[in-house]
Formats: C-alpha cells, structure tokens, sequence
C-alpha cells in the first residue's frame, strides 16, 4: 500500500512541476557512463583532438532523451555506444598502458574502456528484462 502511495505522490509532483519523467536505474547508468566518456574527451579537447566531440554530443542528447526512448531502442543504443567506445579507447589507450606508456590521455582514456564496458552491460540487461516481460509463457 505504501508504494502505490508513493507512486501516487511521485506522479502528482511530476505533473504539477511538468516534469514528465522520473530518473530510473538504466537512464542514471547510461548518465554516469555518458559522464565518463565526457570525461576523457574533455581530456582530449585540451590538446585539441576534435574527433570525439560529435559522438560525445550524441551520448549527452541520449541522457536527455533517455527516458523517451522504448526498451529496444534503449539497448540498441546502449550496445551500440557501449562497442564503439570500448573499441576505439582499447588499441589508443589500453594497449599503450599495458605496453608502459603510462601519460595522462591514455590513463583517461580507461574512462571510455569503463563507460564502454558499462553501456554494453546495460544494453544487455535491458534486452533481457524486456524478453523476459515480452515472454510470459517461457520458462525461466
């Protein structure tokens, strides 16, 4: 009874501030992991490397419009980012690291292997929440 009267409360406050949306788990996860991809390319916009900046862009619309996407395209999204980033920071960051070339940029640049890795494992969780709704009559 408590929860429906907290959702309740939460909905009328919602609406009468005109917030049309609550923060739930997987958006706060797609933020924290955006937020760590901005964090190397802020990095990276220091010393004049640009490449980066209009995917980065792309994920920070993403945050924003989150909440308006359906489950599907949430992991579609989530995966997609979460490969691209992971596979562009590895050969440019990673392996120099494992290699010895320990600088700042490549000791950012671990933030978009964690981001990457994290938005590749929200994507995956969500498509398998959203199977496991989509499939009533499957064991399991």
């Amino acid at each position: 009874m408590t929860d429906a009267v907290e959702t309740l409360a939460t909905d009328a406050a919602q609406r009468r501030f005109g917030i049309g949306w609550a923060v739930t788990r997987n958006h706060a996860v797609w933020a924290v992991a955006s937020l760590a991809v901005w964090a190397h390319t802020i990095d990276e916009l220091r010393i004049g490397e640009l490449v980066a900046l209009p995917f980065a862009t792309a994920n920070a619309v993403l945050v924003a419009m989150w909440p308006r996407l359906s489950t599907r395209d949430q992991a579609m999204y989530a995966v997609g980012f979460g490969l691209f980033w992971t596979l562009a920071a590895i050969p440019y960051h990673l392996v120099p690291l494992i290699g010895g070339a320990v600088t700042w940029q490549n000791v950012s640049g671990l933030a978009r292997v964690v981001a990457g890795v994290a938005m590749i494992a929200l994507g995956i969780s969500i498509a398998l929440t959203r199977r496991k709704h989509e499939s009533p009559g499957l064991p399991g």
